[in-house]
């Protein structure tokens, strides 16, 4: 998988976030629905957080050789597989012409139905994990109906195919689920690489300086390729730099303005004309990612754009909080989750740092700019649209201005 897959840890974050009680995962196949499933559930089994997900029980699916689709659960017959689908030709179809599979109820009845019984006669308390749930439920009443039932007893955690019918629809849009499409997650957020400064307390320039074996301006840019934005461009007035991004194959814009606002602008700019030239895409959102923050991880970047979008598109089938959700304890509650255009910013104990992204209706307003100014004057502007979106440390936060500053944050690393 590449370094733009979605971090377990993030997704476990929001989800708590949410305060939602069910997390489906759904995706194209061959997406890694499955994979990150696993990798959920194994980060939860080394933070032991969450403690009622680490006791969990199971049905999984696969496809056999033969080909058939099997089922099987921790609960029923010690895991013993039983055929719930079966090829309607002997000719394997593509999946883009059709569903080639006709659905066993045998199999639904002999296991699935039962498992969910138990568990929830035995376990309720606990989670159920499903992998995965598909086309071949939508003929099997009782099955649907076991589900209908662990759904409102009890939690779920699934995978769920990309398909619609009137089963998977109707358990998709209940307002208690988290449903996350991990095919092209934050593809409708841009993002522009700072990197104009002028290095005057450094010494030197700063985003050459050597840092975890790569320069300070190489960790940005791998940084900016923990999501998988529609576009990354780097604004810039240093030539090195500029050799940088060819090298790496990012988008670079070399200038010579003075000011923080004109590379604001800058960037804004030539987003703004691509999103145009491809009228198909639309950036609803515009990252922020300054150079010198080496330690920015993974986890809060992605939860960083996972938020974002959660409060300004209808990315998530969860834009209504569930209201039967405590309120106290609801993260999207507390921020007034139904006012959008959102601007969210990285933090650390409701100190405010970066990166920020930017919804489009602020566009305008970063296109202008006060001489010298830059994101945060607006974000100062509106501080009630302001989200503030916790780092997993606040050393993610710190930036490098001095030599002192780079030798600091390198022996942290240690």
């Amino acid at each position: 998988m590449d370094n733009c897959y979605l971090d377990a840890l993030a997704v476990i974050t929001f989800f708590k976030m949410s305060d939602k009680k069910h997390l489906f995962i759904t995706g194209d196949r061959g997406s890694g629905k499955s994979y990150l499933l696993n990798n959920i559930l194994n980060q939860l089994e080394e933070t032991m957080d969450m403690s009622d997900f680490f006791n969990f029980n199971y049905l999984i699916s696969r496809r056999t050789d033969t080909p058939e689709v099997v089922i099987k659960s921790n609960l029923i017959d010690d895991g013993k597989e039983y055929v719930i689908g079966r090829p309607r030709t002997l000719t394997p179809v593509s999946p883009k012409k059709g569903n080639n599979m006709t659905s066993v109820e045998d199999g639904f009845i002999n296991c699935a139905c039962p498992a969910i019984k138990k568990h929830l006669m035995t376990s309720a308390d606990s989670v159920f994990v499903i992998d995965e749930l598909g086309y071949l439920e939508s003929s099997c009443i009782p099955f649907q109906e076991s589900i209908k039932s662990l759904l409102d007893n009890s939690r779920v955690l699934a995978v769920i195919r990309k398909q619609s019918t009137e089963f998977l629809d109707s358990i998709k849009s209940r307002s208690d689920v988290l449903l996350i499409d991990i095919d092209n997650t934050f593809s409708s957020i841009s993002c522009i690489i700072m990197a104009s400064g002028m290095s005057k307390r450094f010494g030197t320039n700063k985003l050459l300086a050597s840092f975890n074996n790569n320069t300070l301006f190489e960790n940005a840019i791998n940084i900016s390729r923990f999501a998988d934005f529609y576009e990354t461009l780097a604004v810039t007035r240093h030539d090195e730099l500029v050799q940088i991004c060819e090298q790496k194959h990012i988008h670079c814009i070399k200038h010579s303005m003075p000011y923080r606002n004109d590379m604001v602008r800058l960037g804004v700019s030539r987003i703004l004309k691509e999103t145009n030239r491809h009228k198909s895409c639309c950036t609803q959102g515009i990252l922020f990612l300054p150079s010198d923050q080496p330690l920015i991880t993974k986890t809060s970047l992605q939860l960083l754009c996972l938020l974002f979008i959660y409060y300004n598109s209808s990315y998530f089938a969860c834009n209504s909080t569930d209201k039967s959700s405590n309120a106290n304890n609801n993260y999207f509650n507390n921020n007034n989750i139904n006012n959008n255009n959102k601007i969210c910013r990285l933090a650390f104990n409701e100190n405010a740092g970066a990166p920020v992204i930017f919804p489009e209706c602020y566009y305008n307003e970063l296109l202008t700019l006060p001489q010298g100014k830059g994101g945060g004057f607006i974000a100062k502007k509106h501080p009630a649209q302001v989200v503030l979106v916790p780092a997993q440390d606040e050393y993610e936060l710190y930036d490098i201005d001095t030599p002192d500053d780079l030798i600091r944050l390198s022996r942290y690393l240690r």
